[in-house]
């Protein structure tokens, strides 16, 4: 099965807030980095990207 990045974002968000969000993104990048795991990777980076977009569209909201 598939992980689904929006899934993982929106859950991240939903628990965490956006900067704690964030900040759990970052380290599990990190530490799939230092596995080797690319699959993993990818995935986190895409809910980076997915974070971020939200980040931006609640700043120019506010």
């Amino acid at each position: 099965m598939r992980e689904n990045p929006q899934n993982i974002a929106d859950d991240l968000v939903e628990q965490h807030g956006i900067a704690n969000a964030q900040i759990l993104v970052r380290d599990t990048i990190m530490a799939a980095l230092a596995s080797g795991d690319n699959y993993s990777l990818s995935i986190w980076r895409e809910v980076r990207s997915l974070l971020l977009a939200r980040q931006h569209s609640a700043e120019n909201a506010g």
